[in-house]
């Protein structure tokens, strides 16, 4: 499957687009399209989403979810330990109900819709630094429970 910033360069050539177009319909820059499509900053999930209705695909023509999701949370893998996509699902729904509501929402909204913390934050009426160390205790936390699920 095509990176995401390939995919989002090649829907666009194929609806006959150039970057300022798409910048435009998206209200973003044409510097932010062109980040996003040589892998300089990746878009957030919200923009993902627009994309994809602007394009009329699928969420998943854009991104694979599994791939980043293992990207994202690999460092919470201890060390030496390689698992599947699958695996790791598996075992994130167990630790996911092991957390309070509030940092099951943080995580979730962090890793699976890519929402920046500060619009995080905003949702929750706490601030981003408080979502970063929330979501820091949640990965400490991740990797301890993924030692014991697989070691």
């Amino acid at each position: 499957m095509l990176k995401t910033g390939q995919a989002i360069a090649a829907l666009r050539r194929n609806a006959d687009m150039t970057q300022e177009q798409l910048a435009s319909a998206l209200f973003v820059s044409r510097d932010l399209v062109s980040k996003w499509e040589t892998g300089k900053s990746p878009p957030n999930y919200q923009m993902i989403l627009k994309m994809a209705k602007l394009f009329s695909v699928g969420v998943e023509a854009l991104f694979d979810r599994d791939r980043v999701l293992t990207e994202e949370l690999s460092p919470c893998l201890p060390p030496g330990l390689t698992v599947g996509a699958e695996e790791l699902k598996e075992a994130l729904n167990g630790f996911l109900s092991s957390l309070s509501l509030r940092d099951r929402a943080v995580f979730v909204r962090r890793y699976y819709f890519f929402e920046e913390p500060c619009a995080i934050g905003a949702a929750y009426g706490i601030s981003d630094g408080y979502v970063r160390t929330v979501l820091m205790r949640t990965r400490k936390k991740l990797k301890k429970y993924l030692k014991g699920a697989f070691l």
